[in-house]
């Protein structure tokens, strides 16, 4: 008999060991010697969540809908962890935050991290109760303050104001960085934010953007895709969303930079590895080809394209990387630091390209 149950223990751990690294099925970029750093962008449809992993330490990052508790919670369990070292909690929208308590009360939780606002909705109440109940550390967010986990960190950057009309540019936007990687995940921060994060004069440079509020339309400005200039882009939605999120706009800027896209509601949840100086990406569903991880030198260039070119005799303007600029006169080019400095001069924008 205590063999028997030896033997059914030791089979119980195999397959616990074992299925840390199961949900990786598909691997589309190198393979890495050791893994310093692993950031799971968790499919919750239209909604975000995130967790980091570095050498056994836990750090989640919203947990979308209140319906997907039970499937962040699950995922984590998956994972193998037993504790979260932190809980970020970027902005009380119930796609981000819906979640959480059920992953609070599931699991044992160090340190919650999130910005002061008015919201006192039902979700956003009972969340910090369930903080309170489970003794877990209070933190606000205060942009500058680092933190630690495994063998990366992450530093909070935004947001920088407090007197916003909307929640979503109370973003708590974070750079996680292991070795010379680093991934910026900005929760649902908007132009505003955006804005301010660039007039800080702070290096906003990262490999891997998340980018904001679901790809919409209301984030990702070019100055602000330029300043980042991600060699990939993650876009957490939901398939056929009401929204029409990602925004063909972003898409389109994206794609112009050559920024490889990744997107929750084709490929479902994608994972990402580093070992400090290279990425590897895992998805749950496709099996999109996606390049080595490129040189400083092909990053550098990326934001140009960007840029905006005017055309003297039409008053239209374009991206640089835009065909009607491959077309244009060289004596004809007109170029413009910011889409406001071309509208301001008189000319429109470009129909295809819509700068």
């Amino acid at each position: 008999m205590k063999k028997l149950l030896s033997l059914i223990l030791a089979l119980v751990m195999v397959i616990t060991l074992s299925s840390c690294d199961s949900f990786l099925p598909l691997k589309l970029d190198i393979v890495l010697d050791e893994v310093k750093l692993r950031v799971h962008f968790i499919d919750v449809g239209q909604g975000d969540s995130i967790l980091l992993e570095s050498k056994g330490e836990f750090v989640l990052v919203d947990a979308g809908e209140k319906e997907y508790g039970e499937t962040v919670l699950d995922y984590i369990n998956r994972c193998c962890a037993d504790r979260l070292k932190y809980m970020v909690a970027t902005h009380p929208h119930t796609d981000h935050i819906g979640g959480l308590r059920t992953v609070l009360d599931g699991i044992d939780t160090e340190s919650f991290i999130t910005v002061e606002t008015d919201q006192d909705t039902s979700t956003w109440k009972k969340l910090l109760k369930a903080v309170d109940d489970n003794d877990v550390n209070y933190i606000d967010a205060v942009p500058g303050k680092s933190y630690r986990f495994g063998e990366a960190k992450f530093t909070i950057l935004a947001p920088l104001g407090d007197n916003y009309e909307g929640y979503n540019n109370y973003s708590v936007v974070m750079m996680v960085q292991c070795g010379d990687i680093r991934f910026l995940l900005t929760g649902d921060a908007e132009k505003e934010s955006e804005k301010e994060m660039l007039g800080s004069g702070m290096d906003l440079s990262a490999d891997v953007l998340k980018c904001g509020h679901h790809g919409s339309s209301t984030s990702s400005t070019a100055p602000f895709l330029k300043a980042v200039n991600p060699f990939y882009a993650i876009i957490s939605c939901g398939k056929d969303n009401d929204y029409g999120h990602p925004h063909p706009g972003t898409v389109k800027k994206l794609t112009l930079m050559g920024c490889n896209i990744l997107r929750t509601d084709t490929m479902g949840t994608i994972v990402a590895s580093t070992d400090g100086k290279h990425l590897s990406f895992s998805t749950e569903r496709g099996s999109t080809q996606l390049p080595t991880y490129g040189t400083d030198t092909e990053k550098k260039n990326a934001g140009d394209a960007l840029n905006y070119i005017g055309n003297k005799n039409s008053g239209v303007f374009h991206y640089a990387k835009c065909q009607g600029v491959e077309m244009m006169n060289e004596k004809n080019k007109v170029p413009f630091d910011t889409r406001e400095e071309a509208i301001k001069a008189g000319y429109k924008p470009c129909e295809l390209c819509n700068p």
